[in-house]
């Protein structure tokens, strides 16, 4: 159940279908898919919509919102994202050279930069943001990203080195807020301070 309504506007507009590739387009709103991860490329995969939908909510994004997305992906939930915060209030960094020029193919007419770079360490130049997200497991909280919140700035992020990890959501402030919120399953991330197995 979405309770953002930004977020179930942007839904509705943005077509998932043009974020996937051809032979998988058809299952973007299949019933079938809705739980599951879809293939992009060997090793690479979606966030199943349901998750990716519900991790979106729970960040309540609104108009104007300064956004750091790690791990652009196909690009989908970054055209959410750039729907409901304005695309001059993105920044997405993807590790992955064939996923940069994947997803900048599907949000280049959006006006949004998909920047190439180790997304553990954040992006310090356009910093601070009001909110930033995570699509893969980090083996704890990331403090460079944190760093670049602005104060009040919350921060949504799969944390540990099992199977299954914690998805928190962490507020910077004088004495930081974290707020466990689900179970989730991710890839590990890559990167200066991912998983290095």
């Amino acid at each position: 159940m979405v309770t953002s309504e930004p977020l179930r506007e942007a839904y509705l507009k943005v077509d998932r279908a043009k974020f996937l590739p051809q032979q998988s387009a058809g299952f973007a709103y299949d019933p079938e898919f809705m739980d599951k991860p879809i293939p992009i490329i060997e090793g690479v995969n979606t966030t199943a919509l349901t998750l990716g939908i519900k991790m979106l909510d729970y960040l309540n994004l609104v108009k104007g919102d300064k956004i750091l997305e790690i791990g652009t992906g196909c690009g989908y939930y970054t055209a959410l994202m750039a729907h409901i915060a304005g695309p001059e209030n993105v920044t997405t960094v993807e590790i992955d050279p064939w996923m940069v020029k994947y997803a900048q193919d599907r949000l280049g007419d959006l006006g949004i930069k998909v920047e190439q770079g180790d997304g553990t360490l954040g992006f310090a130049r356009n910093a601070p943001y009001s909110k930033a997200i995570i699509w893969a497991a980090m083996p704890t909280l990331p403090c460079y990203i944190y760093e670049q919140l602005a104060d009040g700035g919350e921060l949504l992020v799969p944390i540990g080195t099992g199977k299954t990890q914690n998805l928190y959501r962490v507020i910077r402030g004088t004495t930081p807020r974290l707020e466990k919120l689900d179970s989730v399953i991710f890839m590990r991330a890559q990167g200066l301070c991912g998983f290095y197995d």
